[in-house]
C-alpha cells in the first residue's frame, strides 16, 4: 500500500485511454506536459498482450514526463511491465484477492457507500467514484452534492469520473475529492495541451 498523501497527489487529473488513444503519442505527451499527472489504460476488450505493449509505451512518457501509470483491471499486466498501479472495475478480480499479491497502488472504482466501504477495508489506495455528471449508458449520475457525500469522511483519497469538463470541474474542485479523471475533455480536445491546464487549474 502507499501513503495517502503520494497517491492523492498523483491522481490530480487523471487522463484514461484506450489502446488506441494510448497510440497517440502527441497528445499523450502534450497533456502530461501540461497538467495530467496520472494514466489510466483501460479497455475492458484487449487481450494481455495489447494492453502490455501499449502500458510499455505509456510508461516510458509518464517516467519521462513524471506521471503515474494505472492499468484497468489486469493486475498481473501492471505487475508485469511494471506500472504504478492498477484499477479494479466490475470486471476484475475482487480487490480482497488481488490486494495479498499485489504490492503497488490499487484502486477500486465504486458507485455506492457499501461499495466504498468494501473497497476500503479491502485495502484500497483510492477510490474512484462515478458517474459524477450525465454519460450515456452509466445510469444515473451522482451530481455534485451526490459526489459529496459520498467523498465525506472516505479513508482513501477519492478520484471523480464521468461528464467532467474544462467548464464543470470548478464545480469539484471544492469537494473533498483528491483528482478527476476525464476521458473525452482530453481525447477530444482540438488543443490538448490548453484543455489540461484548465482541467488541472486550482
Amino acid at each position: 500500500m502507499s501513503a495517502p498523501g503520494l497517491v492523492a497527489a498523483a491522481l490530480r487529473l487523471v487522463y484514461v485511454v484506450d489502446t488506441a488513444a494510448a497510440a497517440d503519442g502527441t497528445r499523450i505527451d502534450a497533456v502530461l506536459e501540461h497538467g495530467v499527472t496520472a494514466l489510466w489504460l483501460r479497455e475492458p476488450g484487449a487481450n494481455g498482450r495489447a494492453l502490455y505493449d501499449a502500458a510499455g509505451s505509456l510508461l516510458l512518457r509518464c517516467r519521462r514526463l513524471g506521471a503515474v501509470l494505472v492499468v484497468g483491471d489486469r493486475a498481473d499486466v501492471a505487475l508485469a511491465v511494471g506500472a504504478d498501479g492498477v484499477q479494479l472495475g466490475h470486471r476484475s478480480p475482487p480487490a480482497r484477492s488481488v490486494r495479498p499479491w499485489y504490492r503497488g497502488w490499487m484502486g477500486v472504482s465504486c458507485h455506492s457507500v457499501a461499495e466504498i466501504a468494501a473497497a476500503t477495508d479491502a485495502g484500497a489506495d483510492h477510490v474512484v467514484v462515478s458517474p459524477v455528471f450525465g454519460v450515456p449508458d452509466k445510469g444515473a449520475p451522482l451530481g455534485v452534492e451526490g459526489l459529496a457525500r459520498l467523498a465525506s469522511g472516505v479513508g482513501p483519497p477519492v478520484v471523480a469520473l464521468g461528464g467532467i469538463t474544462p467548464e464543470n470541474v470548478g464545480l469539484l474542485r471544492r469537494l473533498p475529492v483528491a483528482g478527476v479523471a476525464v476521458i473525452r475533455a482530453l481525447r477530444d480536445a482540438p488543443d490538448p495541451a490548453a484543455a489540461a491546464r484548465r482541467l488541472s487549474a486550482r
